[in-house]
């Protein structure tokens, strides 16, 4: 089926294209939301109007970007994991957790716009995040040893100790 966009949408086409889609996702989807017209002499005429709407709201969303872009260079994220004695982490720290991580910051993020190999050791990592196909902006994450992990290694040093000492042997070097 064809059908003029009334919208930009990506994997499909721009604002006043003519483009074959599936009859379903035309019916179902596209013309109902309003982002796509049955190709008509009369809704030829109307895709100067749709463009100049689509000029407005690309530039609005480009400002939207650019402020998000500027917060987020400047962020820094932590993620508590739990790793054994070395650093290496028991499971791994992935695109989930550092979305999470920048939804509590209070950024608009999803999963799609992370995408970055699972760490798998503690340390400070830079991971993309796309805020569209041609704007990606790197922010930090630290990836540090679980808070109730380190109290329990303290704990448990502090009872080694004093056991050494109850027992009279000198402090491992």
């Amino acid at each position: 089926m064809e059908v003029l966009l009334r919208r930009s949408i990506e994997g499909v086409g721009r604002v006043g294209e003519v483009v074959r889609v599936r009859s379903g996702y035309a019916r179902n989807y596209l013309i109902p939301r309003g982002w796509a017209a049955l190709v008509s002499p009369d809704s030829l005429r109307q895709t100067e109007k749709d463009k100049q709407r689509e000029a407005v709201r690309e530039a609005e969303e480009a400002r939207a970007r650019a402020s998000l872009a500027e917060r987020l260079a400047e962020t820094r994220i932590t993620v508590e994991a739990r790793a054994g004695e070395d650093g290496h982490l028991y499971g791994s720290v992935g695109t989930r957790q550092a979305v999470d991580a920048l939804v509590r910051l209070g950024f608009p993020v999803d999963a799609r716009m992370v995408r970055f190999e699972p760490v798998r050791e503690l340390g400070e990592y830079e991971i993309p995040v796309a805020l569209s196909r041609d704007h990606v902006v790197p922010v930090k994450l630290w990836v540090v040893l679980d808070a109730r992990e380190t109290a329990a290694r303290a704990a448990e040093a502090a009872e080694r100790a004093a056991r050494d000492a109850a027992a009279g042997t000198p402090p491992p070097a």
